[in-house]
């Protein structure tokens, strides 16, 4: 059995200023250096990873894989990037 849900409206892990959309549904947990964590979509996983310091990220039961594709994906990703205009700029 899984643990997969499909996202409310947007996943818990989805900044309130981001405009972006989810991608998928929640398959990961991201946490940070101090033990806080939020269920996320790779998108919005992708993005809190990499705004983090120290984070880890660990697939829900029955996502194996997605981990890792959220790190590689926060790997180019900027930091707070829905802070950023189309060009960039903050």
């Amino acid at each position: 059995m899984s643990n997969v849900q499909p996202p409310p409206a947007r996943c818990p892990a989805a900044h309130a200023d981001d405009p972006d959309p989810c991608e998928g549904l929640v398959i990961v947990r991201i946490l940070d250096q101090f033990g806080g964590d939020a269920s996320a979509c790779v998108h919005h996983g992708a993005r809190l990873y990499a705004s983090l310091i120290r984070p880890r990220v660990y697939p829900l039961p029955g996502c194996d894989g997605r981990a890792i594709e959220v790190y590689n994906r926060a790997q180019h990703t900027e930091p707070f990037a829905w802070t950023r205009d189309e060009r960039g700029r903050a």
